[in-house]
């Protein structure tokens, strides 16, 4: 499936350049609300699901892509105000996990699970891809990656380009001073014939679309 990641243009040349996606920590991501979206009534509830997630922040991270690159706040919130890159990637669609968007915490009982030996996976997994609905502009789906498996430098953690990161289109922001020299500059070799192409806003919506006029 095609998938599109939002970054500033320092991050994205910085990323063309050593073909990789800085993976995203479960502690850093901009939404508290990440792995905690369930109806916690008592404290040791919530004890534990701070755990739990705190647990899984030291062993796992997430790309973080949306489904689409047209709503302009995927580009005012994770792109510089426009003035950054959008890249579009071909991931496998066994891989990509959709976000399911909700008005209310899930309900769930806690109580019995907590109860057990080992956590359920599924609940792991449904806590992993739910949100509030006020995210659902995102239209978000989420590669996970063990951190034992990305680079890691610097003290955060990448993940590689390749089959399961396939590099397909470079989107340049509608306020982006960026020529396409520089950005074939960036490209490394294997990604030199990606389509190169540069955004504006739409003229009787509230949309990004392809300036074919660049």
């Amino acid at each position: 499936m095609r998938a599109y990641h939002f970054l500033s243009e320092q991050h994205a040349l910085d990323d063309l350049r050593h073909r990789r996606l800085k993976v995203a920590r479960l502690e850093d991501m901009n939404d508290p609300f990440e792995l905690l979206a369930v109806t916690l009534r008592k404290k040791e509830h919530r004890v534990a699901l701070r755990g739990f997630k705190a647990d899984m922040d030291r062993f796992c991270g997430a790309l973080c892509f949306s489904r689409n690159w047209h709503h302009p706040m995927l580009w005012s919130h994770y792109a510089d105000k426009h003035r950054g890159i959008c890249l579009g990637f071909d991931v496998p669609g066994e891989m990509a996990l959709p976000i399911t968007y909700n008005a209310t915490l899930l309900e769930h009982d806690l109580e019995r699970q907590l109860s057990k030996k080992t956590r359920d996976e599924k609940l792991g997994l449904k806590l992993m891809t739910t949100k509030y609905n006020g995210w659902k502009y995102e239209d978000e789906v989420r590669l996970m990656v063990k951190l034992e498996e990305a680079e890691k430098d610097t003290g955060l953690y990448f993940y590689d380009f390749g089959s399961e990161l396939r590099l397909k289109r470079v989107i340049v922001g509608a306020r982006s001073s960026l020529g396409r020299a520089e950005i074939e500059a960036a490209l490394a070799p294997e990604e030199k014939g990606v389509p190169i192409i540069h955004a504006r806003l739409a003229f009787k919506s509230f949309r990004v679309v392809r300036n074919r006029a660049k």
